[in-house]
């Protein structure tokens, strides 16, 4: 069901894609998951009622949404995920159709988080309204908003005498993944929630096992109402299998979920460390936790939805215990999702889209992307970062190590390759560290990358201001590239594909194009040191021929040329052959 119709009105960095003149598919890609359907913010509805969800779809086309019980039902079966339910309050906020109309606008997946026990049952956080949480009936209530809401969402039409929402929608075929609560082995609040009773509850809420409905309570659970539906298990605190452990071994042989899923931030408790660190990395701390699952429950896919780094420090020196330069923040999150990836998660949820308080020294409030309203949700270097990291290699897909964590002298050389079927080519992402720091201090290592033979080769370095990043040209040794490695991971697209563009050739001709970015059209200024056929043509950022402004005529010195009248709000491509080679400008144009 439509609600509202969202246009997008930022524009998008697009990634360079390489002109295409032949494509030899080599496997089915549906049994592969690029990298856009890997990364992943946590969010909310603010995400929507700020206007910043936009902005965030450039970062991430996944987002766990943190979906309060309190707001949606916070009177007994009113639920307010529509815009026409008020009770019990004399406005229909949050209006939730908004803010998955927006999603499904931008292309965004949702994974919804249901968590926050309503008032008008009690204060406790365990989401039983009755008894002691032992018996799978004393849930009854969570698992009825977990029927509605999936009946709401789900795939699967509903017939309306079961549904208890105002306006009846069903079958909207919105959500797939659905996760029943929030970090259930918590230790800092009291009473804890027990392993055995947390089981009877992720039971109950997996298919209704273990309660029947009734005419007060019609849908209960999550694959009871849609068996299509996937069940994420609560994202545990502890990056452990202890839990998991327990839940299976108090289900009766049951599998009572279908995606297993862990937080775990890079700390101990008093400081922030790097992703790799050889005490408190991902790898290190999670390598128990891989080894169980790969044991008990090979097949089945994991997901880590809480991971980040703060980067408020009081003018005091104090700070979060997960704390980390911008800078840092934005390398770290950067080589955590690459980490990640390698270790074999499916999914990737970064701790959070915008800061909670940009200007507060608490746990996880200033780990966002983006930083809070009062900062004007100003971006932070991590949000240009991801978003370089979403244009480079959203389409591309993992395709293994090169080398990890290879000494060179006191530093270590990280690189991950990724298939780029869409130039039938490689993309490589790359980074250094020193061995042993606890935090980025400025390492640097000379590395050579052998590529093979590749008709195009370039790097993307991300920069603190620009979504995709600056286009670098390499140095190449016969088939192998010279760099220098920093903590910033960078990028290499080594294409197999003739392109035409050929850019990154020394030239003697000069490009020059004016303003830019250009409200209305541009100056297009060809400068030669000769006379030469030039021939001078405009491709989207897709490789699409806009527009030829000059074709195979001879030139000598200077001539302008225009571009832009007419044309659509967008980067492209300004492409300018002559004798001594090729070059390629963008252009971005704001009409």
């Amino acid at each position: 069901m439509k609600i509202s119709s969202i246009k997008k009105t930022t524009i998008k960095i697009l990634t360079l894609l390489l002109l295409i003149s032949s494509v030899t598919p080599v496997f089915s890609q549906d049994e592969r998951q690029n990298v856009s359907d890997f990364l992943g913010a946590n969010t909310n509805i603010a995400a929507h009622d700020n206007k910043y969800l936009d902005e965030i779809s450039n970062c991430v086309k996944w987002i766990r949404e943190y979906h309060s019980w309190a707001h949606y039902e916070a009177a007994n079966n009113y639920y307010k995920w529509d815009n026409i339910t008020k009770e019990p309050h004399t406005y229909t906020w949050p209006n939730h159709n908004n803010f998955m109309d927006e999603c499904t606008e931008l292309g965004i997946n949702v994974l919804i988080d249901a968590l926050n026990k309503p008032g008008w049952l009690d204060d406790d956080h365990i989401p039983n309204n009755t008894g002691d949480g032992s018996k799978a009936s004393d849930y009854i209530e969570k698992l009825e908003f977990m029927g509605q809401l999936v009946a709401r969402y789900g795939s699967k039409q509903i017939e309306e005498s079961k549904l208890e929402t105002a306006d009846k929608a069903t079958g909207l075929d919105i959500i797939k993944y659905y996760e029943d609560e929030n970090e259930p082995d918590y230790w800092w609040w009291s009473p804890e929630w027990p392993a055995e009773n947390y089981a009877t509850y992720c039971n109950a809420v997996h298919d209704g096992y273990g309660v029947q409905p009734d005419a007060s309570h019609p849908l209960l659970g999550i694959k009871s109402v849609d068996p299509d539906a996937q069940h994420v298990v609560a994202g545990t605190a502890g990056a452990d299998s202890l839990i998991f452990h327990e839940i299976l071994q108090h289900s009766n042989g049951r599998v009572p979920f279908d995606v297993l899923n862990v937080h775990m931030y890079c700390s101990d408790h008093t400081n922030g460390y790097s992703p790799e660190h050889e005490t408190y990395g991902f790898e290190v701390k999670m390598e128990g936790l891989f080894k169980w699952k790969n044991r008990v429950l090979p097949d089945m896919p994991i997901w880590i939805t809480e991971f980040g780094w703060d980067t408020y420090k009081a003018t005091s020196g104090s700070h979060s215990y997960i704390y980390a330069t911008f800078d840092a923040q934005a390398n770290y999150l950067v080589r955590a999702n690459l980490i990640l990836m390698k270790m074999g998660f499916e999914k990737a949820f970064m701790f959070m889209a915008a800061d909670v308080n940009s200007t507060n020294a608490g746990q996880y409030s200033s780990s966002g992307l983006i930083k809070d309203k009062n900062a004007g949700y100003e971006k932070k270097p991590s949000y240009f970062h991801l978003a370089t990291m979403q244009n480079v290699l959203g389409t591309s897909y993992y395709d293994g190590v090169v080398t990890y964590a290879q000494k060179a002298g006191n530093n270590e050389v990280y690189c991950l390759q990724f298939d780029d079927p869409d130039n039938n080519g490689k993309k490589y992402a790359l980074w250094t560290r020193q061995t042993n720091s606890n935090q980025d201090n400025g390492a640097t290592t000379d590395y050579q990358l052998e590529i093979g033979s590749a008709s195009a080769v370039y790097s993307i370095v991300p920069s603190n201001l620009d979504e995709d990043g600056d286009t670098v040209s390499v140095t190449m040794e016969g088939t192998k590239v010279n760099l220098t490695l920093s903590e910033r991971p960078i990028y290499i697209v080594a294409s197999e594909i003739e392109t035409g563009f050929d850019q990154f050739n020394s030239v003697k001709a000069d490009l020059v194009v004016y303003p830019n970015p250009a409200q209305t059209s541009a100056q297009i200024l060809v400068k030669l040191p000769g006379r030469s056929e030039v021939s001078v043509s405009v491709f989207s950022s897709d490789g699409q021929l806009i527009q030829v402004l000059e074709q195979n005529a001879f030139v000598e010195g200077e001539k302008v040329y225009r571009f832009g009248d007419g044309v659509k709000s967008g980067i492209y491509l300004v492409r300018c052959h002559s004798k001594w080679g090729t070059n390629v400008k963008r252009l971005v144009i704001l009409n």
